[in-house]
């Protein structure tokens, strides 16, 4: 399995991976600045609040990072199915079992990882715009931290977890396309989820539950999609 991991790391392409988070995160920063800078401006609307700039954040950072997994999904998994490059794989003694998770895993691990430094990112720059500009309404506290990094490691887990998918229906399917609406599909049945709850994040059962049916599925696709590669 390491070694799959580590033939696959090769064809991801960590450098043109790495520039696309960098953007990311950068036009994240941007719809940001341009958020708060009409909300100062405008004189019939009030400054936004760190705790609404925040939900801002996490809603940027899963749909970007979100979709683009699927994206990730279907160039190195659904893409190869289809042109039949994988069947290269195939004719070598290798697990295709493992062959499939090594790509997945690599996907979840670089989706996770740039959530988490898009969210430092962000959430570092409106502390230093505010700092400087006056830009949002009231004053950062340490305290806001206790909210803010519990939020955002749910916010990863969960989205992490919901990476897996657009590669269960695009396996299903067989198709681009599905893959990547799967990903939008998601990002909306999250914020269906999160929206009745107070805290506008998911509760520990909800999380489990989501887990287990995602698992499930998960499993299923290995057990029965993925042995009808040829």
């Amino acid at each position: 399995m390491v070694h799959l991991l580590k033939l696959e790391l090769k064809k991801f392409g960590i450098v043109r991976n790495v520039l696309f988070t960098v953007a990311a995160i950068l036009f994240s920063i941007l719809f940001i600045t341009v958020s708060l800078v009409d909300s100062m401006t405008d004189p019939n609307q009030t400054k936004d609040t760190f705790s609404s700039t925040f939900l801002v954040i996490g809603l940027l950072i899963m749909i970007i990072f979100l979709v683009y997994s699927s994206i990730l999904t279907a160039r190195l998994v659904i893409m190869e199915y289809n042109q039949k490059t994988i069947t290269i794989m195939f004719s070598y003694p290798v697990n295709r079992n493992q062959l499939i998770a090594s790509k997945m895993v690599i996907i979840m691990m670089f989706n996770a990882l740039s959530m988490v430094l898009a969210y430092i990112c962000c959430c570092g720059y409106i502390v230093a715009a505010d700092k400087m500009f006056d830009m949002l309404e009231g004053t950062f506290q340490i305290s806001f931290l206790q909210t803010w990094i519990p939020s955002a490691g749910i916010g990863v887990v969960v989205c992490t977890i919901l990476s897996l998918w657009p590669f269960v229906i695009g396996m299903i399917r067989k198709s681009v396309s599905s893959t990547i609406v799967t990903s939008l599909v998601m990002v909306f049945l999250r914020q269906l989820l999160i929206s009745g709850n107070d805290t506008y994040r998911e509760s520990v059962v909800q999380i489990c539950l989501v887990a287990a049916v995602t698992m499930g599925a998960t499993y299923l696709t290995f057990k029965k999609s993925v042995p009808q590669i040829y």
